[in-house]
């Protein structure tokens, strides 16, 4: 009971600390932010491979990585625009009927433009929501892939439309910088590439369904 009795003084003691933080509004201005994190995306469907597929065809990828800058202004205490570069990586574990997939990689290097709602309030901890708007290139490169008797090696990018929306909670560690724990839902059209050389095939185009992928990073932002 002592020992009970003694967090809760702590904890209590703790909250009347924290009440008595003053309310301090983000400066404006622009600001930096560089994050990196893991991503899952979720399996992609496989629409062509130089030809028809099987239905229900997919493309099975591992965890990968997440990395991104963004260039903001915080325009009031609740409200940024950003801007928004990032790259979203993973390599590829299986495509449903292929019987080689060696070193294949799918990337999305997005470029968004977002809009950033935040709420102040009297602790160092400000959660915060947003969505953005752009496109990004997609990336297929593969060593090797093997599917109804083709093979294909090389890679290709290609530019397609693109959203996000995301959540998080930013730390305050003094008037210029701060850390955020940030979770990101980030969506792409379907990406279609054509092969420069084709012999044989009933089509020269790779073509995926669009893809979705939930990441969660950590980022570090410093306020001029």
């Amino acid at each position: 009971m002592k020992a009970i009795t003694k967090i809760l003084l702590i904890l209590a003691a703790g909250s009347v600390m924290t009440s008595t933080i003053p309310a301090l509004g983000e400066a404006r201005g622009f600001y930096i932010q560089g994050d990196v994190g893991g991503n899952i995306t979720e399996d992609i469907d496989l629409k062509e491979f130089f030809g028809p597929v099987a239905p229900g065809s997919k493309v099975k990828l591992d965890p990968g990585l997440r990395l991104g800058v963004t260039g903001g202004y915080q325009v009031n205490d609740w409200f940024a625009g950003e801007v928004e570069l990032g790259v979203v990586a993973n390599t590829i574990d299986s495509i449903t009927g292929a019987t080689r997939v060696h070193d294949a990689t799918f990337v999305n290097v997005p470029f968004l433009v977002n809009a950033k709602f935040q709420y102040q309030n009297k602790t160092p901890f400000t959660p915060f929501i947003g969505a953005g708007v752009g496109f990004s290139e997609s990336i297929f490169d593969v060593d090797s892939v093997t599917l109804n008797n083709i093979t294909l090696s090389g890679d290709d990018a290609v530019a397609v439309f693109a959203y996000q929306a995301f959540a998080g909670l930013r730390y305050r560690l003094n008037e210029k910088m701060g850390l955020s724990l940030e979770y990101r839902y980030f969506a792409t059209d379907s990406p279609h590439w054509h092969a420069d050389v084709s012999f044989g095939t009933a089509s020269d185009t790779l073509s995926f369904g669009g893809s979705h992928t939930h990441s969660i990073s950590l980022a570090f932002d410093f306020r001029f």
